[in-house]
């Protein structure tokens, strides 16, 4: 009997590993992260894009791509954006980095949990773009070369 339970453990534990994973297909893992003047944020029920940076030279594409636009761009275009600074060391963050976010002209989200780099992919100097449907399933992830990708796709 217990070599049946073992067992069932055993293939349970792929779906477990992965359960919370954004993936196409299924529901939007939601995620509790904090703005750059320490706000909590939760993904709001109308977002359809999330837009994701996951290393400095990525954040700064993102950067030169937002200041371009109106102040309440994203929230226009039902689209967030989260900066992964789990990489940034905390003195570095909290001394420079996060003082000079306040002074930007949109909203941006910080990951700080080592588990949002799990739950959210990522590719190598690209950004990531999660496109929700109405229910906030991902319909669709890219990674993207250049920002004005992103016009295409979010500014649509």
């Amino acid at each position: 009997m217990n070599r049946i339970y073992l067992i069932a453990l055993m293939l349970a534990l792929p779906l477990v590993a992965h359960a919370g994973v954004a993936e196409k297909g299924l529901p939007f893992p939601s995620y509790v992260v904090t703005d750059a003047f320490g706000a909590t944020n939760t993904l709001a029920a109308s977002t359809r894009f999330v837009i994701v940076s996951s290393e400095k030279g990525v954040s700064a594409k993102v950067h030169d791509w937002l200041v371009t636009k109106d102040k309440d761009f994203l929230a226009a275009h039902r689209a967030e954006y989260v900066s992964d600074i789990t990489p940034m060391p905390s003195l570095i963050a909290s001394m420079f980095a996060i003082p000079k976010m306040k002074k930007y002209p949109y909203k941006i989200l910080l990951a700080r949990d080592p588990e949002f780099a799990k739950t959210y992919p990522h590719a190598a100097g690209k950004i990531a773009l999660f496109m929700l449907d109405d229910n906030q399933a991902v319909a669709d992830i890219r990674f993207l070369d250049a920002p004005a990708e992103l016009d295409a796709l979010v500014a649509k």
